[in-house]
Order: structure tokens, then C-alpha cells, then sequence
């Protein structure tokens, strides 16, 4: 599969053609990351987005993991709303190939493409929206299970 391939499946460049998610490539780079690695650290500073390309990494909060990644997952696009600092560490789990993306690239297209940067800033919001309603639900799961425990404790006692 074509980085234009894994890119494409990204939900921030949907609806984006070829030609036009190879003019956003153009200027990434690839940075590839051994086992035990990290992208980032939380609290740390940075103005890229990033995309895996191949391999495998996993968003940790005080070592509970949040999520695994995999190919063609996007992360560190709270920069994308002027939130330069990490929330969170990414630890690579196997070698990796991740996409750099810099913020003044994609906002450098409201310049000179002001329809594909509406397409992507239409895309963070649907996929951050996602999330959101995503992170409700589990929330909502949570609580239930916290409930249930805690009723299991009291009729133990």
C-alpha cells in the first residue's frame, strides 16, 4: 500500500484526491521508530501531526494505555486547534514508520487552497466529534461498572 493509500484512509483526508493529498505529502517526512521508543512524552511541546504509515504504537496516560494505534491512525492533531502541548505519551510498539505533518503546511493551504484546508478543518471536527461521543460512551460504561461494584461491595458487607 502507496503512502497515498494510508493517507487517503485517514478520515482527516477524506473526500481529498490523489493529486491533492500528494501536494500535503510532498512536504512530510518519515520518520521510522524502534521498539520501546517515543514519539512524544505528555507535557512536551510541538507543532506536527502524525500519521502511521506501518507498525504499531500505543497513547498512554501515567502507563494506562488509551488506545493502540495502528496503520493509518493520526495523532497529535490537537495542534491543528493551536494546542501545541502533548496530553498524552505515544510508546512504539514495534518498528514504525510515521508520517510528519507540520502545522504550517496545513494551515499554509487556507492560503493557497482554501477549499481542500475547509475539507480538512470539516474532517478534524467530524473525526474529534467522533471521539468525543466515543469517550461519552465509555465514560457511561465506566460509571455503570463503577456502579456495580460498588452495589456488589455494599451487599458483601
Amino acid at each position: 500500500m502507496s503512502i497515498v493509500q494510508v493517507v487517503k484512509a485517514c478520515p482527516l483526508f477524506y473526500e481529498l484526491y490523489d493529486q491533492e493529498i500528494m501536494k500535503i505529502v510532498e512536504k512530510c517526512r518519515v520518520e521510522t521508530l524502534s521498539p520501546g521508543q517515543y514519539m512524544f512524552r505528555e507535557g512536551d511541546t510541538g507543532n506536527e501531526v502524525f500519521l502511521i504509515l506501518n507498525g504499531n504504537a500505543k497513547v498512554l496516560k501515567k502507563d494506562i494505555v488509551l488506545a493502540n494505534l495502528r496503520k493509518g491512525d493520526l495523532f497529535g492533531e490537537m495542534v491543528l486547534l493551536k494546542d501545541p502541548v502533548r496530553q498524552a505519551d505515544i510508546y512504539i510498539d514495534s518498528y514504525t514508520d510515521i508520517l510528519v505533518l507540520e502545522y504550517d503546511d496545513i494551515f499554509g493551504l487556507y492560503e493557497t487552497n482554501s477549499k481542500l484546508f475547509s475539507l480538512i478543518m470539516l474532517n478534524l471536527s467530524r473525526m474529534l466529534a467522533t471521539r468525543l461521543r466515543d469517550a461519552g460512551t465509555t465514560i457511561k460504561r465506566l460509571s455503570l461498572d463503577l456502579s456495580k461494584v460498588e452495589l456488589d461491595r455494599k451487599e458483601a458487607s
